[in-house]
């Protein structure tokens, strides 16, 4: 017998308590803003995890953690492209990730992902029995009540942590030079990128963090007193659901309402709009196959669209405008990654196997910058 759900009114911790005292075997899956989470459980334990959010992807995770640099993964992922082998197996090879470590490290993955729901607020869930990949997971050496319990500690600890840093567009500043000599490689890596400029969502990105992560570094230095916020960033304009959507009255009018939207706006070539929509109408209900289907069927379209107007893997961005007139320019944090990242030497493929952004947002982006004629692809 399946259990589904949301985690407004069954929270993470009793959810895995109650698979885990039931002894299931089978795969949960949780839906949350176009993140899709899996946990396997075998016989009520859980056995390993796995997401969509390619923040999450084994890479990104060896870069927060300072085992590979940006170079060794564009090598690595394109070996993986040429030999379909695993790309935790083709790092060892290469000589770059130990192979007594690799097992704890995906472990470790496995397991921040977990936690990552307890901060969710709302996902829809559903178990399926008796459902399990075909392929080997390195196993949680974790049990249930441990995960559940280091879960509750990070809820408390996310409510201090919030109350003094208000969202992901504050700006921390160090008051003087920190000394990083001592700090885990994945702490080191997140004061190392504070620079009085970037924000906390800025600094997610270029450190590969979790914004747990992030938010709970920063705010033992803000405690200390080493560290200050600066400002809040403006919010770019156009970026949310409009007011007038949002007031539909009923879950079922809004879908209808967002799905009509993201239709004008596809036909109208506005594409960032068009994902946004459709996001916005999962958020209403995670587990509606047709919004679902309207997703995948529209990021066909769109990259379909992006080929054909060359925004495509082996064309090189080159920077137009200097990097002075870009400094004066306001970017979103996920723009400003990737314009970081052009080189004049790697091309879009290369830049976005590194991204921690899915495939389709970076390759918008490089639209956008194109067409704002701050880059040309070549």
């Amino acid at each position: 017998m399946g259990i589904s759900g949301n985690l407004r009114t069954m929270s993470p911790g009793d959810l895995l308590q109650w698979l885990n005292f039931a002894q299931k075997t089978g795969t949960l899956v949780l839906t949350a803003g176009g993140v899709e989470k899996k946990i396997f459980f075998r016989e009520g334990r859980v056995i390993s995890s796995a997401s969509t959010d390619p923040r999450e992807y084994l890479g990104q995770f060896l870069m927060s953690h300072g085992y590979i640099t940006e170079e060794q993964l564009t090598q690595a992922m394109k070996e993986q492209a040429r030999s379909k082998r695993l790309l935790g197996r083709i790092l060892v090879d290469l000589g770059v990730v130990p192979e007594k470590e690799l097992g704890r490290l995906m472990r470790e993955k496995a397991e921040e992902s977990i936690y990552e729901i307890f901060l969710w607020k709302e996902a829809e869930f559903h178990f399926i029995d008796n459902e399990l990949p075909n392929m080997e997971m390195v196993p949680l050496q974790v049990d249930v009540t441990g995960i559940i319990m280091e879960g509750a500690r990070r809820i408390d600890e996310w409510k201090r942590i919030s109350r003094l840093i208000p969202g992901r567009d504050a700006i921390p500043e160090a008051l003087a030079p920190i000394d990083t000599a001592e700090l885990p490689d994945v702490n080191r890596r997140i004061i190392e990128a504070v620079n009085g400029h970037r924000s906390i969502e800025e600094l997610i990105l270029e450190s590969r963090s979790s914004h747990f992560k992030v938010a709970r570094t920063i705010y033992v230095f803000l405690e200390a007193g080493q560290m200050h916020l600066v400002k809040r960033v403006k919010a770019p304009e156009g970026r949310t659901v409009s007011a007038e959507i949002r007031a539909v009255r009923t879950e079922a009018d809004e879908i209808a309402s967002l799905l009509g939207h993201a239709q004008e706006a596809l036909r109208a070539g506005d594409f960032d709009k068009t994902l946004r929509m459709l996001k916005a109408a999962q958020n209403v209900d995670p587990t509606d196959a047709k919004i679902a289907s309207a997703l995948k069927g529209t990021a066909t379209v769109i990259m379909n669209a992006l080929e054909a107007e060359g925004v495509v893997a082996k064309k090189v961005p080159r920077l137009v405008k200097t990097i002075d007139e870009i400094s004066q320019m306001n970017f979103t944090p996920n723009e400003g990654f990737m314009i970081s990242r052009i080189n004049g030497t790697w091309d879009i493929g290369s830049i976005v196997k590194i991204s921690p952004l899915r495939e389709i947002d970076s390759l918008l982006i490089f639209r956008k910058l194109q067409r704002d004629g701050i880059v040309k692809l070549t």
